[in-house]
């Protein structure tokens, strides 16, 4: 009797190692060569905060909110799509941070339109696809404002401006500029420039010959901007997204994960009326010029 309970706990045990051993197999030998990236959306014009007339637009809060979700979702990499004329600059720049923020391999996909600001953001990806049409480039700087000094003279209106400080009313849209005046404001924009520039060079390791030709704040072709070593290669999602199983390692499915914004009352409201696609289809949803709010 007591031989045949060894034999049946012999079995089991015998079992026992038999299905841990399996189970370890099973462990080492599991497929890990396929995974997820996130497809994440970027279009319109860039903004410090969304403009609350339903326009759609790429704020630094949506980038840091959809990245949030990306680290959540543990991805294996990003492919960013962007489609954009570029915008606000201190906004561009928050937005390159965010996306070099992203521990996994991440690529921008450029669409019609990538140029400016919008090629600054596509820096914080680890490499850049182009269409062969799309357009890029244009890494300058524009600054501008309306005057109306003469309009008020003609209507017989007087500008009284009390302020303290010989600049203070630079800018100002209620007095001419002075040579000087232009002069200062130039000089800002050569500056912040050069600061754009110079993020290019250090990002994409860049000839003088090179630099010299992006400096001029042309615009370029996809094709152009590769010959340039403004972007890595040509193509399309599919290669965007070939391009992120090469730096991942992986097969990949892609998967898109939504932008989030918070609309203010003002867009519930031309939500609500109607106005909102209204004022959008006739332009005056997009982006408002402030005077002196230099952009890319």
């Amino acid at each position: 009797m007591n031989n045949l309970k060894l034999k049946i706990l012999a079995g089991f045990l015998i079992l026992f190692t038999a299905s841990a051993a399996t189970l370890t197999l099973g462990g080492l030998f599991q497929d890990n060569s396929s995974g997820d990236a996130a497809l994440v959306k970027l279009s319109g014009t860039i903004t410090p905060t969304s403009s609350g007339f339903g326009a759609s637009g790429i704020t630094p809060e949506q980038v840091r909110d959809v990245n949030q979700q990306v680290r959540q979702g543990n991805y294996d990499a990003v492919v960013y799509e962007i489609n954009s004329g570029g915008g606000s600059v201190v906004a561009s720049k928050e937005i390159k941070r965010s996306i070099d923020s992203i521990d996994v391999p991440t690529v921008c996909r450029f669409r019609d339109v990538s140029a400016s600001g919008a090629y600054m953001i596509a820096m914080g990806c680890d490499e850049i696809v182009a269409d062969s049409a799309t357009i890029t480039g244009s890494v300058g700087v524009t600054s501008s404002y309306l005057e109306y000094s003469d309009a008020l003279d003609n209507l017989g209106i007087d500008y009284v401006n009390i302020s303290a400080g010989k600049y203070k009313e630079l800018g100002s849209p209620y007095t001419n500029a002075t040579e000087e005046n232009t002069e200062i404001l130039r000089d800002m924009a050569v500056n912040i420039q050069d600061e754009f520039i110079q993020m290019v060079n250090e990002n994409r390791d860049l000839t003088e010959q090179q630099i010299e030709e992006i400096e001029t704040a042309k615009i370029f072709l996809g094709e152009q901007a590769r010959n340039l070593s403004m972007v890595d290669s040509l193509g399309g999602r599919a290669e965007a997204v070939e391009t992120a199983e090469t730096l991942s390692g992986k097969d990949l499915q892609l998967r898109e994960v939504e932008t989030r914004q918070s609309p203010g009352l003002l867009s519930l409201f031309l939500s609500n009326t109607g106005l909102g696609n209204i004022l959008t289809d006739l332009g005056l949803g997009a982006n408002v010029n402030v005077p002196l709010t230099a952009e890319y």
